[in-house]
């Protein structure tokens, strides 16, 4: 058999609680990271960071001014040729001087690039500001704007000086306008944070739905059952498979469940069983001492009118009072065994001396009945079983009694003993050659009240409780009892009692 494959449905609900925290905390992470990375690349496109586009002071223009500023000093840092250097500062250069920009680079105390000659731009660069060209200076006024740098590569020594008289800055008390608010989050970036918000959003609802699914889902399952169980639904199981502890609780659930549907089951049936018990005895209580009653009433009024009928007329009261007193002394007996009253006083017996002291009795019975009776015990005489003397003759009084009940009108009757010994227990089998039992009823003869004679109009043929408290006595004693159909077509009755020692 394959082994069970792992699933997240299987998960423990703490381990569910620590991945969705995980997540909780990776997720906006994740998106903030994303989000970082999308907006650098939106804004280095967006606001167009390689070159300067305005002559008004703002964060993004001096973030301009700074980058061209590096491509300019990258350029001339770098291990190329004059003339290529050259080409591209005068390319970084262009843009710079269409917004009214001068441009100046000595190199070794020599021009290098002017937009104007070296002398004029320097003189522009005092008039907005006093400088020293051995200094970096980076000055945004409202003036005007003046930057002065440096850079080496290899022997060479550059000064790029950039200076430009119409830059105004803004200013710092001004109002963002409405209109401006508006176009900030209709913009490309109030739509990427508005992305973002609604990733973050979809995210915290997919976690959500999941921890729902794993965890809410089965605790409504449960509860439904339970709600199921309560309205008396004990058929309803809990459709949910799992390995944590959630399908554990169903497990046990449902498993409570099936318990308490077969214990009031069996709760059901002993009700049954006892109304059955109680109006058999009501009815084989009274059928003989009704009739006890009848010939009882027969000798008050005279019917038996010589001593002979006056004989019969005792003889039958007095076999009616004896069925009687069998039928309540087996009803108290099993119920001291059910109520747990009945108390065995076990002795350590040799079981072959037992039986052969029982078989005479049994065939001076059987013989008064004109019945035949035979017996064999292969058992050694040192085998001892541990049995209670007085409850263990009473099971085979019953038995005995049963054969002779059920003895067949046109074959005399006949009862064989067998007692044969085993590794662990002996086994001691009681067969008759009577009316027998259908095969579907072996199994229920030792039920309280079962009778063959379902009209129940035949008392003296049993109460239908001998043969459960037969059961019941030998069950007590750790051993076992059963029945078969007999080879003459009879019944036999086998009973297994457990070794005790044996004697040397």
């Amino acid at each position: 058999m394959s082994e069970k494959k792992r699933s997240s449905k299987n998960l423990k609900i703490n381990t569910r609680i620590v991945i969705t925290s995980a997540l909780t905390i990776i997720i906006p992470i994740i998106l903030i990271v994303t989000f970082s990375t999308v907006l650098v690349s939106f804004i280095s496109s967006y606001f167009n960071f390689s070159t300067v586009t305005t002559n008004s002071y703002s964060t993004i223009n001096q973030i301009q001014w700074s980058q061209t500023l590096g491509s300019i000093t990258d350029t001339l840092s770098a291990d190329s040729e004059e003339s290529e250097k050259l080409e591209a500062v005068k390319g970084i250069a262009q843009p710079l001087e269409e917004i009214g920009s001068m441009i100046y680079i000595e190199q070794n105390g020599r021009d290098f690039y002017s937009t104007e000659k070296g002398n004029q731009v320097l003189e522009k660069a005092q008039e907005l500001i006093g400088v020293h060209t051995d200094e970096n200076i980076n000055y945004f006024g409202d003036n005007g704007l003046v930057i002065i740098n440096h850079a080496k590569s290899g022997g060479s020594t550059y000064l790029v000086m950039i200076v430009n008289d119409d830059y105004t800055v803004s200013d710092a008390t001004q109002k963002l306008e409405p209109k401006d608010f508006t176009n900030l989050l209709l913009g490309r970036t109030g739509i990427i944070v508005l992305i973002i918000v609604l990733l973050f959003v979809i995210a915290m609802v997919v976690l959500s739905s999941i921890t729902s699914s794993t965890i809410v889902k089965p605790i409504k399952k449960i509860a439904k059952g339970a709600d199921e169980i309560a309205r008396g639904n004990l058929d309803y199981e809990i459709d949910y498979k799992s390995t944590n502890e959630l399908g554990q609780t169903v497990d046990s659930f449902n498993e409570m469940r099936k318990r308490l549907k077969t214990s009031i089951e069996k709760q059901t049936k002993a009700e049954e069983e006892r109304k059955e018990l109680i109006a058999g005895i009501a009815h084989d209580v009274r059928t003989p001492l009704t009739s006890a009653k009848g010939y009882a009433q027969g000798l008050l009024d005279g019917i038996a009118d010589t001593p002979e009928k006056q004989r019969l007329y005792l003889t039958t009261i007095c076999s009616s009072i004896d069925d009687t007193e069998k039928i309540l002394d087996d009803l108290l007996a099993i119920s001291k065994i059910q109520l747990k009253g009945y108390r065995l006083n076990k002795e350590n017996i040799p079981i072959r001396e037992f039986v052969e002291d029982g078989a005479v009795e049994i065939g001076t019975t059987l013989e008064a009945q004109g019945m035949d009776f035979q017996y064999s015990i292969t058992c050694d005489e040192g085998t001892i079983v541990s049995i209670d003397p007085d409850a263990f003759s009473r099971v085979i009084r019953n038995i005995i009694s049963n054969s002779i009940k059920y003895v067949r009108d046109d074959v005399k009757g006949k009862v064989e003993m067998y007692l044969r010994e085993y590794d662990k227990s002996v086994i001691l089998e009681i067969s008759d050659n009577g009316i027998g039992v259908e095969k579907k009823s072996l199994t229920k003869i030792f039920d309280a009240m079962y009778r063959i004679d379902p009209a129940r109009t035949k008392v003296s043929q049993g109460s239908g409780i001998g043969l459960s408290v037969c059961k019941q006595i030998v069950e007590l004693h750790g051993g076992l009892i059963w029945a078969s159909g007999s080879s003459s077509g009879g019944l036999s009755i086998f009973i297994s009692l457990p070794k005790k020692e044996i004697l040397e």
